[in-house]
């Protein structure tokens, strides 16, 4: 072998490891899009479509989502899943009471958090929004009835006025202690 077979062969060595490899890699998704551009109105516009999504209750919700919309949160698929759902169809049975209504739940037995969900930082770029709102959550290392405060997010690309995508925190919630809970 000479010094051109030996280079050759290392050549193809290193395409034969590297290849796989970056194949491998999860493509890199951009967002907002490269290069993108929105004047303040527009940017005003997007920011509003968002916040009224947010803020609105029940059917009249969907005013503001469009059909091709789609779930960033992995329980949300999870769920459109096993129900063989589009992402559209699983948000609406999540918000939207069937035919008839819900049966009404029993008063919960626990105390309630204070009252949260205001809205505390919006921030928009392009076609994305993403809003900032306070909550409280019962405090997992201390008794029923200890909240804390905390943030939350909800992240939506927007276009034409209606939402098309949304992303969210995903929590995992610890399991109730054995002899409490359900």
């Amino acid at each position: 072998m000479n010094v051109k077979d030996v280079s050759l062969a290392g050549v193809a060595f290193v395409l034969l490891v590297a290849v796989p490899a970056l194949a491998q890699q999860p493509a890199v998704k951009t967002i907002p899009t490269p290069g993108c551009t929105s004047t303040p109105e527009q940017l005003a516009a997007t920011k509003k479509a968002a916040l009224d999504e947010l803020h609105t209750p029940g059917e009249a919700k969907f005013a503001f989502i469009d059909r091709s919309y789609i779930q960033h949160n992995p329980a949300r698929v999870k769920q459109a899943a096993e129900d063989k759902l589009n992402d559209y169809d699983e948000l609406h049975k999540a918000f939207v009471p069937p035919p008839g209504g819900r049966a009404a739940a029993a008063p919960a037995a626990v105390p309630q958090p204070p009252p949260g969900g205001t809205t505390e930082i919006v921030t928009a770029e392009c076609d994305i929004v993403t809003v900032v709102r306070n909550t409280y959550r019962q405090d997992p290392t201390a008794p029923p009835g200890t909240f804390y405060e905390a943030f939350v997010f909800d992240t939506y690309r927007i276009k034409n006025g209606k939402v098309v995508e949304h992303w969210d925190q995903n929590l995992i919630n610890p399991p109730a202690p054995a002899g409490r809970g359900r």
